[in-house]
């Protein structure tokens, strides 16, 4: 029979064992969702699962896996190898949650499980889970006001918690301790330590059946594929260097955005993703470690390039990442991290737009750009309930649009897995004091363009009982996602508290909350940001601009500003009504002719777009206020006003990094326009 020229195994069996192998992570998380404490969880998914090589490479994940947590594993798993060299054996497991080292924030735990087949190490089972709670100032640990990661929680570098099939209890107890809830986080302990060790059996099984040469071969040459398969999607992307900036808007105690700028480089069968210059680490939660630049880059080139293979280690083999250490996006102890997803999500975003760039066919709008961290927790005894409730969700914000079609309402994204979109109302009222009041599309919410972007959701929870704290942890308030191709923005996400119909000031930064006392009666609002939009919202098509308003995705005067289509009490289009709006949209843009200028203009992080005071007047703004060029090839920019009366009438200068990420040449005209604030 035919075998494969670099392995012993015959062409069939390689199929046959990269499917076993996602079949096993495919039980694993099976026995997960059946088995776990948590409702964070079994209803929520907030976990993964994956397999790897013996030598900590990404072997095998199922489709329903969060990237976050996945790939992020070989970081981690390679900290294990590093300090337990020589020193792994048969029937021993490991915690690992440190940010530092190769983890995301310290809710995720990952347990990693080494398999052994006739004494000789052929794999590990992974297992990464959020633990609702892991200690710190904060009720779900997570908050948007943290300043160092000991108010986070409980670190835990790679540590051995189990010899010989023994856990080691004192350990184990020491670490419940310091946590709320402690008989949810032994259950959900115990659900992951039965996870990897039934996935352990079906490996062994599995090398009993073709033999553990045969499995080491074919899982060295599975990787090899794939890293042949993303070369040769790479060759397929124009050699080039493409740019983009982005912002994260807060560090949760002062309106400074952090900064980062992206140099990403093409060259050949590989990518070069560089983050040449960002903000310093910041004493706030919105910080990551060294393994989330990695992380982003292997979501998002995978996911536009190569979707339809397997997930392994191989396809992240042709990609070269580099990210300044000590900034906010390589930060080092003892910065909180709370905010993992929310810098992620930029360098997501970043990556994204670069990538547009590079292959047209690809581009797309910004997604929500946040993890929405939202937690009530309190103590439910006095009324018969739980001594320590935690309801802890993520909302769901609307997915971007593409140059084939509109985005998708409140539904999770390419860059989140198997998520649940929202947490079960019957969940949650049953186990908590808590109503869901209201649960909606967001209407307007979405960005604007010829496509628009998906909207996000509104979400009321009523608080029947004292004593509950809430904490958010959240970014893309102030500053909304990108549209692309011109598109302009929608709604950013917004968190408020409503106390007898009125507005309660909870914290002096948007989106970042920390432990405010809830009173009984007093309801919590979510409302998620929209996806981005791609393209000109005056070329969209009449009839679908009022096919939204009808299904309430978009208001009437949303689709008169913006979209230009005027119509009639019926929801009838009025043509010519519409075509002279149009053309008054058209009339009133503010058009400004690039000039070259020597350097870019900051102020601190944020760019600065220096304009004469007649453009100021145009625009309605003034000093400080965030404005973008909309870029009809890739992202748009964005920057914040300063009316200078020195300021040449009808152009703009830009320095050299901006004219990259425009990639544009001295006396090319943009559309300058303002971003509406919150409402």
């Amino acid at each position: 029979m035919e075998r494969h020229p670099r392995t012993t195994a015959r062409f069939g069996e390689f199929e046959l064992i990269r499917e076993s192998m996602v079949a096993v992570v495919n039980e694993m998380r099976a026995n997960v969702i059946h088995a776990s404490f948590s409702s964070i969880i079994y209803e929520g998914h907030d976990f993964s699962c994956a397999l790897l090589t013996r030598e900590g490479k990404l072997l095998a994940q199922s489709l329903d896996d969060n990237p976050i947590h996945i790939f992020a594993v070989p970081h981690s798993a390679a900290e294990i190898l590093k300090r337990y060299a020589g020193d792994l054996r048969e029937g021993d497991a490991f915690l690992h949650n440190d940010p530092y080292t190769g983890g995301t924030h310290l809710n995720d735990i990952l347990l990693l499980k080494p398999i052994f087949v006739e004494g000789a190490l052929l794999a590990f089972a992974a297992v990464r889970s959020h633990w609702g709670d892991v200690g710190g100032m904060t009720p779900g640990s997570i908050s948007g006001r943290s300043t160092e990661i000991y108010q986070e929680g409980v670190r835990i570098p790679p540590t051995r918690i189990a010899s010989g099939g023994q856990v080691h209890a004192e350990l184990m107890e020491l670490l419940f301790a310091n946590m709320r809830g402690t008989p949810e986080r032994r259950g959900d302990f115990q659900t992951m330590m039965g996870a990897a060790a039934k996935a352990s059996e079906h490996v062994r099984r599995l090398a009993d059946r073709f033999g553990a040469r045969t499995l080491q071969d074919a899982t060295d040459t599975l990787i090899a594929n794939a890293d042949a398969v993303m070369r040769q999607r790479i060759r397929e992307c124009p050699n080039g260097v493409y740019c983009t900036e982005g912002y994260v808007e807060s560090n949760g105690h002062t309106d400074v955005p952090l900064v980062a700028r992206l140099r990403m480089t093409v060259h050949d069968d590989w990518i070069d993703v560089d983050f040449w210059d960002a903000s310093p680490q910041t004493a706030g939660p919105t910080n990551v470690g060294p393994a989330m630049a990695i992380n982003s880059a292997g979501t998002i080139l995978k996911a536009f390039l190569d979707p339809d293979t397997p997930i392994n280690h191989g396809s992240f083999q042709p990609i070269r990442v580099h990210a300044p250490e000590g900034t906010f996006i390589n930060a080092r102890p003892p910065v909180a991290c709370a905010g993992s997803v929310e810098v992620k999500t930029l360098l997501d975003s970043l990556i994204a737009g670069a990538l547009g760039q590079a292959v047209r066919q690809k581009m797309v709008g910004d997604l929500k750009g946040t993890g929405n961290h939202v937690s009530i927790a309190g103590d439910a005894s006095a009324s018969g309930g739980r001594s320590f409730y935690l309801f802890y969700e993520y909302p769901a914000g609307g997915t971007a649009a593409t140059r084939q079609g509109d985005g998708s309402h409140c539904t999770r994204t390419y860059t989140e897995g198997d998520f649940n979109s929202i947490g079960s109302a019957e969940v949650i009222e049953s186990e908590m004091p808590l109503v869901v009041e209201q649960i909606a599309i967001r209407c307007d919410s979405h960005g604007h363009g010829r496509f628009r972007g998906g909207c996000g959701m509104r979400r009321d929870i009523r608080v029947l009982e004292p004593g509950a704290l809430l904490s958010v942890l959240s970014d893309r308030n102030t500053i909304p996602p990108y549209g692309v191709a011109g598109a302009s923005a929608g709604q950013g996400n917004r968190f408020v508290v409503l106390r007898e119909g009125e507005l309660v000031a909870t914290s002096p930064i948007p989106g970042k909350i920390a432990a405010f006392a809830l009173q009984p009666d007093d309801i919590l609002r979510m409302e998620t940001a929209g996806g981005g939009g791609w393209g000109d919202p005056a070329e969209r098509e009449l009839a679908a601009v009022a096919s939204d308003v009808a299904l309430g995705f978009t208001s009437i005067d949303m689709a008169r500003e913006r979209y230009g289509v005027v119509l009639s009490d019926s929801g009838a289009v009025d043509e010519r009504e519409s075509a002279k709006r149009r053309q008054e949209i058209g009339q009133a843009r503010v058009m400004v002719a690039v000039t070259a200028g020597g350097e870019d203009v900051y102020d601190g992080p944020r760019r600065v777009f220096e304009v004469p005071p007649s453009v100021a007047r145009r625009l309605d703004a003034g000093d400080g206020t965030l404005c973008e060029i909309a870029n009809p090839g890739g992202p748009s920019l964005r920057g914040w006003l300063r009316v200078a009366p020195h300021a040449a009438e009808g152009a703009l200068s830009l320095g050299p990094f901006a004219r990259e990420v425009l990639r544009c040449e001295p006396a090319s005209r943009f559309e300058l326009r303002r971003i509406a604030a919150m409402a």
